[in-house]
């Protein structure tokens, strides 16, 4: 399964990055030792630009960049309200202005499951906090002659609390909590995909 905790995509580094030594040039004294590991930020910052970085965030960012999917993919239904939700996410994220292919080059299909978790049991076995666990498959096909371009799978978790002697208090949040949880992997759906056409660049 594919880790969406991976906030940033490097292209075109397939080197080892070079060590840094950060060394004081002569003459130079150093009072605070604090300096160093802005230093080393700062370097670092400097070495991921020169390999591509790409924030997750912002106009430059991963989920800003056009891709060969941008207004070139159609979504297949994903089943459920969930599944609703998760389209609709996907479609405002991999084609912001609305525009569309007559006939896309690519289809993504998605199988998407929502399972409670019992997180905070009390010690007269009361529920008093639940993981909300999406899980979803999926295939990116190119259109053209079939062939799964990209398979694998992806889970993001929530959590929320139940409210004692409030079950519609309770209800909301895991509403909440759900639609949130949904949106978050619609984000590293965008990753991936983003990810995949980088690589082949």
């Amino acid at each position: 399964m594919w880790s969406p905790y991976k906030k940033f995509i490097l292209k075109g580094c397939n080197e080892s990055p070079p060590s840094l030594t950060l060394t004081p040039s002569k003459g130079v004294v150093v009072k605070n030792s604090s300096a160093y590991p802005r230093i080393f930020l700062a370097s670092l910052f400097l070495l991921l630009s020169a390999c591509g970085f790409q924030p997750m965030y912002g106009d430059n960012s991963a989920l800003a960049t056009k891709t060969p999917l941008t207004g070139n993919l159609a979504i297949d239904n994903i089943g459920g309200h969930e599944g609703q939700i998760l389209k609709t996410s996907l479609e405002d994220l991999l084609n912001p202005e609305g525009t569309a292919a007559l006939h896309p080059d690519y289809r993504l299909t998605i199988a998407l499951r929502k399972t409670l978790v019992p997180a905070v049991i009390k010690s007269d076995g009361t529920i008093q906090r639940y993981d909300v666990v999406m899980d979803s498959d999926f295939k990116l096909i190119n259109n053209a002659n079939g062939k799964v371009l990209l398979k694998d799978s992806l889970r993001r978790t929530g959590s929320y609390n139940v409210a004692i002697n409030a079950n519609f208090a309770t209800y909301e949040a895991e509403q909440d909590v759900t639609e949130r949880t949904i949106k978050e992997m619609s984000e590293d759906y965008v990753l991936r995909l983003t990810g995949y056409f980088a690589g082949k660049q």
